[in-house]
């Protein structure tokens, strides 16, 4: 978040997908934000717990777009730490981009090895976004989409 020059705000609703064991719901929850946080584990208790938290145990992938759409909630933002290949990370992120509800994206991509090129410039195509390299991240890149009012 410090590289994306943005923070979550008190007031708004963010989803964090791959969530457990918390330290993502924890940062984004302590913004003063809503969060939702989606994973097949657990999370800790201490951060489950907190205020503004809620936990769905899940399919990450299964969380839809117009699910939000028919309740008429805004998603401010999504973000991903999911163990899962960039492609279908991908795939899945699209349609988020493509439904309008969700208006900031900060996503890890891990790759088994060496990143792949292709799927690298794939994400680097999506308007108004960006793929970091950050130094600690070894086989990871970082994804980050954020609205920009025109």
């Amino acid at each position: 978040m410090t590289l994306a020059g943005e923070t979550p705000k008190k007031g708004e609703f963010c989803i964090d997908i791959g969530g457990s064991p918390g330290g993502w719901t924890w940062v984004i929850q302590k913004c003063g934000a809503e969060v939702l946080s989606i994973d097949r584990s657990p999370l800790d208790k201490n951060i489950s717990n907190l205020k503004n938290v809620e936990f769905e145990k899940r399919d990450a992938f299964s969380l839809l777009p117009e699910v939000f759409k028919k309740e008429g909630r805004q998603v401010d933002w999504l973000f991903s730490d999911l163990i899962c290949y960039p492609e279908k990370l991908y795939d899945w992120l699209l349609m988020w981009i493509d439904s309008g509800i969700c208006k900031n994206f900060i996503c890890t991509l891990k790759f088994k090895g060496k990143p792949e090129s292709s799927i690298i410039k794939k994400f680097a195509a999506i308007p108004n976004s960006k793929v970091m390299h950050l130094f600690h991240n070894k086989n990871e890149l970082t994804f980050i989409k954020l609205w920009r009012p025109a």
